[in-house]
């Protein structure tokens, strides 16, 4: 059985209440009665209401200022009004009705059959109005589920995400250790120093699964954070070695996705690495100087100089044999860039390349360590 549809009718005499009833009695229609503005009012408060037949002629309240009342309410501003009188009407007054809100007008005394229809037309339109209203309440309902579905399997496709970065980054760290003690066993040497480079590659790579999965990104690196962490870690493995050096960074955000922040580190490795073993030696102080600039197409642009001996002249440094400097030239090719080297000074090297899928943000910041 269909749940029955609230209407209410309003009439100040009893007798007028007892044929409408009669008229609209129906097991699919729930009939409430009101004889005054108030009463009307009140069951408007507590129920829903397909559609309010009402009586135009009511004393101290009217028809016509009590439908004014009622669509002055959000809740019931579409409400249909049907207007019943038993006086004839003028034009005027029917287009005041129409005005307050009616959508029929009926004189009495009333043909049956015309209330049942115009009744039963609102009656269906509002268990419609219902019946749709409550099938987008279901659908929004299954689209929060199937969004908190969605969300829960990306949350744990994120987690075992990061949990993969983890040990990617702590096998390496493993394999830097084993390095490590095979250079410490070896003794002092070039395969000593070989170790060791090959060493400080695999933490360069190692880098950047862990700012990975320390990020809320799990796909792009944070590539001027990325420098600052490398350098500092770089700068505190060679301090020892070192005469006072300085390291001015001056880096612009920017992300790059994992494998070319791979490249990238690389590249910025090997410059370091050649810095700190060469271009201080014999000296009591230094300046290494890193610039990463980006603009909003995409180019990606790293400065780094130092203030050292430089390279022996005339250098064709694409020409050199040197695996770190074959290594910057190769992964430079892989970044789809250009790198320059000019000797003047100390060594400068200038790395750029455009990225499109390098996501890149305004700013910079500038800040000095000390050996």
């Amino acid at each position: 059985m269909s749940e029955q549809i609230n209407i209410l009718l309003v009439d100040d005499q009893v007798r007028n209440l007892d044929a409408l009833e009669a008229i609209l009695a129906s097991p699919d229609y729930r009939l409430f009665r009101a004889q005054s503005a108030n009463e009307a009012l009140l069951a408007l408060l507590a129920h829903d209401f397909a559609v309010l037949v009402l009586d135009i002629r009511m004393p101290d309240v009217s028809g016509y200022e009590l439908a004014q009342m009622i669509k002055q309410r959000k809740k019931n501003q579409h409400l249909p009004i049907i207007f019943l009188t038993a006086y004839l009407q003028d034009d005027r007054e029917i287009l005041e009705a129409y005005g307050a809100g009616a959508v029929d007008y009926l004189s009495k005394p009333i043909n049956p059959l015309i209330l049942k229809s115009k009744v039963g037309v609102f009656v269906d339109l509002f268990r419609k109005t219902r019946e749709l209203t409550n099938l987008n309440q279901s659908m929004e309902r299954e689209i929060e589920e199937r969004v908190a579905e969605i969300r829960a399997s990306l949350q744990e496709k994120e987690i075992l995400l990061k949990e993969v970065h983890h040990r990617v980054k702590n096998n390496m760290q493993v394999i830097s250790s084993l390095l490590s003690l095979q250079a410490e066993r070896v003794g002092e040497g070039e395969t000593q120093r070989q170790f060791r480079d090959v060493r400080d590659r695999v933490q360069s790579m190692a880098l950047v699964h862990e700012k990975l999965y320390q990020s809320e990104n799990f796909a792009r690196v944070q590539i001027d954070e990325y420098t600052r962490s490398l350098m500092n870690d770089l700068f505190q493995a060679y301090a020892s070695g070192l005469p006072k050096v300085q390291l001015h960074l001056d880096l612009a955000s920017a992300e790059l996705p994992v494998d070319l922040a791979i490249s990238f580190g690389l590249i910025l490795n090997e410059l370091a690495t050649n810095a700190f073993k060469h271009a201080f030696r014999g000296r009591d102080s230094g300046e290494i100087q890193i610039r990463l600039e980006t603009n909003r197409n995409g180019e990606i642009r790293l400065r780094f100089a130092d203030n050292g001996r430089g390279f022996a002249a005339p250098l064709h440094w694409e020409s050199v044999d040197s695996l770190g400097l074959r290594l910057v030239r190769m992964l430079t090719r892989q970044l789809g860039g250009q790198v320059e080297m000019r000797n003047d000074g100390g060594a400068t090297f200038e790395l750029s390349f455009k990225i499109s899928r390098a996501a890149i943000s305004a700013g910079s910041n500038e800040e000095s360590l000390r050996s």
